[in-house]
């Protein structure tokens, strides 16, 4: 090999060296960068002779790892939403053994009726049955206004997810022309793939995505469903913010749905166009899963009023007239619209502010006249009411007779169970994507490995500049000659 080969050789590998160097520290430097890929150098072609346009940085990413995180990350996202949801309610409603809880209200103002059986002529034992009917309506009206501040909630967590998601399409789009120019001039464009990795994360974890490549380092974006969400120019995805979800408003009547170029997008069920990840949690959550607590809530709340509203219950009362517990002053209806548990009141003629009533519950919502002090058959239909087994007229949560406490139990139990399972789902998904987070697509950046390259790198440039040196040495040795 001549002198100037050798020359030529040496110099190449001192220019290799000094660019893996350069690699390496940037791989050590962004260890824990979020969209981070592990870089190497590659040469298109061999060593000997290289040059700057035949050396190429390379991102080492998996493919699949990163479709399996990505999905791991929506699920997770979807399972979350849930979780919160019936942990929230779930501790609103509170243990049995717990003051203050639903079955605790219930069963003090089972209490109160027994107290007040005992001794009817106790006006103080009167009121206590106002103040503990007072108590479990109050309850009642709380977890309904937090089932629909849920679903608020969840309305505007959507119009933001959808905002987001608009935008994060229209960074990929511009990542995918900044990097297509870049490739063509030659130049490393790997930082702007990081970010738009971290943007189509962002993506993926709201909707499910697939992404497929294209010319010149683009990427297309394509739903799980088959809506193509960016293929060249980004999608718009569009979407009618209500501000006041009540409880009876639902979807398509009264709330907005997903629309991109004027046809609907399904959001609720698999293979649906943006179906999966936490918009579509977020979808399900205000039009299925609220609603249905929602449902199963009013059911105790109508049988409680409708119960004690029942003429046998209290012959005083005519036909079609508010009983102990009303619908905001009026008589509880079978076709009354959703929300009943948050309107549910105390009759106000023997309101808690109202002492003067109080002996309407001794002797009867309907009594013009006080009877008896000593009577309480009244106050024992009331008891009856509460304790005696029946079907429930609304069988959301069970079709078996049962009393008073236990569809309460019913209600729990049910919420109970959700709660349980959907924070199940959201630990299993979370260690799926946590685990897979840590592989890093398959270029986790392993600083130790890192460290004793670069001291290959170290004793690759010694060597190299030695060669120069004798190189050197060798050309003034004939030039002397």
């Amino acid at each position: 090999m001549s002198l100037s080969a050798s020359l030529n050789n040496a110099l190449t590998g001192l220019g290799l060296a000094s660019r893996r160097a350069e690699i390496i520290s940037s791989n050590v430097a962004n260890a824990d960068t979020p969209g981070y890929a592990r870089r190497r150098l590659a040469t298109n072609g061999p060593v000997t002779g290289v040059s700057a346009n035949d050396i190429s940085v390379r991102r080492e990413v998996d493919a699949n790892l990163q479709k399996l995180r990505r999905d791991a990350a929506a699920d997770a996202g979807s399972a979350q939403v849930a979780a919160g949801f019936h942990t929230s309610l779930d501790t609103a409603i509170g243990d049995p053994d717990q003051a203050g809880s639903l079955q605790d209200l219930l069963s003090r103002f089972d209490t109160t009726l027994t107290a007040a059986i005992a001794d009817p002529t106790s006006n103080v034992r009167l009121a206590a049955i106002s103040n503990a009917a007072e108590g479990l309506a109050d309850k009642l009206n709380s977890l309904g206004s937090q089932i629909t501040r849920d679903r608020r909630a969840a309305e505007t967590q959507i119009a933001k997810t959808v905002q987001q998601l608009n935008e994060d399409l229209a960074q990929v789009s511009d990542f995918n022309a900044s990097i297509a120019r870049m490739e063509a001039t030659g130049r490393d464009a790997s930082n702007l793939k990081d970010q738009r990795q971290v943007a189509v994360d962002r993506i993926a974890a709201a909707v499910p995505v697939t992404e497929l490549p294209r010319e010149n380092g683009r990427v297309a974006l394509v739903s799980t469903g088959g809506v193509i969400l960016l293929d060249g120019s980004p999608a718009q995805i569009e979407f009618s913010e209500r501000p006041l979800v009540e409880p009876d408003v639902e979807y398509p009547t009264g709330l907005s749905g997903l629309t991109f170029r004027g046809r609907d997008l399904g959001t609720g069920r698999d293979g649906d166009g943006l179906a999966g990840g936490s918009l579509g949690a977020l979808f399900d959550l205000r039009d299925n899963v609220a609603v249905e607590a929602m449902a199963r809530l009013d059911t105790v709340a109508f049988e409680l009023a409708s119960r004690f509203q029942n003429t046998a219950v209290d012959p005083t009362l005519a036909a079609g007239q508010p009983g102990l517990f009303t619908d905001n002053g009026a008589a509880a209806s079978a076709t009354t619209p959703a929300g009943l548990a948050s309107r549910l009141r105390v009759n106000s003629a023997v309101g808690p502010d109202q002492p003067s009533g109080h002996w309407k519950l001794r002797d009867g919502l309907g009594a013009t006249t006080a009877g008896p002090v000593s009577a309480s058959s009244q106050l024992q239909r009331l008891a009856g009411a509460l304790r005696d087994s029946a079907t429930p007229a609304r069988q959301t949560l069970t079709a078996t007779p049962t009393d008073l406490r236990g569809l309460t139990a019913s209600f729990q139990s049910a919420v109970s169970l959700d709660r349980v399972s959907s924070e199940a789902s959201y630990e299993r998904f979370a260690v799926e994507r946590d685990a897979l987070v840590d592989l890093r697509d398959g270029a986790p950046v392993d600083v130790d490995s890192e460290m004793r390259r670069l001291l290959e790198v170290e004793q690759s440039y010694a060597a190299n500049a030695r060669l120069v040196q004798a190189v050197s040495q060798m050309m003034d040795r004939l030039t002397e000659i």
